[in-house]
């Protein structure tokens, strides 16, 4: 536990998905994301009264005084309540780097923030924890409140470096939800669920660079499942040929195959312009085809049409993220 002065703090990473994107919303789905060098950062310290304040929009409230940009973290101080029997009154700080001024870049500050903020509250009420721990909380807190979405930029959050993800069955776990407690369901092996950090030896530098376009990962993970029915067989395709390749890709880089890396990303792109090709969910702008197109391989990280665009290119670094937030 950190401490210093009556403080006590989490810390959870940005991230950028390098592969999986979509098919990781199936069960047993795998994805390769990786952390970025911004953070966000929750300091917790006793008080008179639980106030909340973060860096992005700039002023402190209570736990229950109404504000849309604070609902979803009152709502999880609240969750945290439960799971940790408390009723201490603290203050919380929220330092958060995955936003600019009025600019939101796509690194996964929504699932940080949770992680940082159940860090450092289990940090506060001196509770042993590890990231397997967080991540069920922080997931079990979304599934309960219907927030939908694969989980994987929680898993990312977790821990520096290149994170290896399948995700869990959702039928088994929502049926710990329906019959178990909190504790008992953070208490028992999740089907599917892995989580590791993947070591990369490949000589690969990336080039990140925001594209200056916002997408709502929730209306493209609502196409997704609007369009699941209808072809069943593509996406099926889609989903085995994506899990083949994260496989694959997680080998090589653990491996040091460099051109066995970029060989992958380059397949990883076809199977996403595949998915365009009968799912309707937009893929790449002209501006990002045009970025990839000046790189041995590239393709989009997470949600089509937006946030953040990767090249990859041969280096003398071992996996070697540079990330350019500005406009593309």
């Amino acid at each position: 536990m950190a401490e210093k002065n009556n403080f006590v703090h989490g810390i959870a990473y940005g991230k950028l998905y390098i592969a999986g994107e979509y098919a990781i919303l199936e069960d047993y789905s795998k994805a390769l994301i990786t952390s970025v060098d911004k953070k966000i950062i929750a300091f917790v310290e006793p008080a008179n009264e639980i106030t909340i304040f973060d860096t992005v929009h700039k002023i402190s409230i209570g736990l229950y005084e109404k504000n849309d940009n604070f609902k979803l973290i009152q709502e999880f101080l609240i969750f945290l309540q439960q799971y940790t029997q408390s009723n201490k009154k603290f203050a919380l700080t929220i330092y958060n780097e995955l936003h600019g001024e009025d600019k939101k870049y796509g690194l996964g500050s929504s699932g940080a923030v949770l992680v940082a903020i159940a860090k450092a509250m289990l940090n506060f009420e001196k509770i042993k924890f590890d990231d397997i721990t967080i991540f069920k909380l922080v997931t079990l807190f979304n599934l309960t409140h219907n927030i939908s979405g694969s989980m994987g930029d929680v898993a990312a959050s977790l821990t520096k470096g290149i994170t290896y993800y399948q995700k869990f069955n959702s039928s088994s776990v929502k049926e710990l939800i329906a019959n178990h407690s909190i504790v008992e369901t953070i208490n028992t092996d999740w089907d599917g669920l892995i989580i590791k950090n993947i070591v990369p030896k490949a000589l690969i530098n990336v080039f990140a660079r925001w594209t200056g376009e916002s997408v709502d990962t929730k209306e493209h993970v609502k196409l997704w499942k609007e369009n699941k029915d209808n072809f069943k067989e593509e996406y099926s395709k889609f989903v085995s040929k994506s899990n083949s390749l994260v496989t694959d890709l997680a080998v090589n880089l653990s491996d040091g195959n460099t051109s066995e890396v970029l060989e992958n990303f380059r397949q990883l792109r076809n199977n996403l312009h595949y998915l365009e090709s009968f799912s309707n969910i937009p893929m790449e702008t002209i501006t990002m085809k045009k970025y990839i197109d000046t790189y041995p391989a590239g393709k989009q990280s997470g949600s089509g049409s937006g946030d953040i665009v990767l090249g990859f290119d041969k280096s003398d670094a071992q996996f070697n993220l540079i990330l350019n937030l500005e406009k593309l």
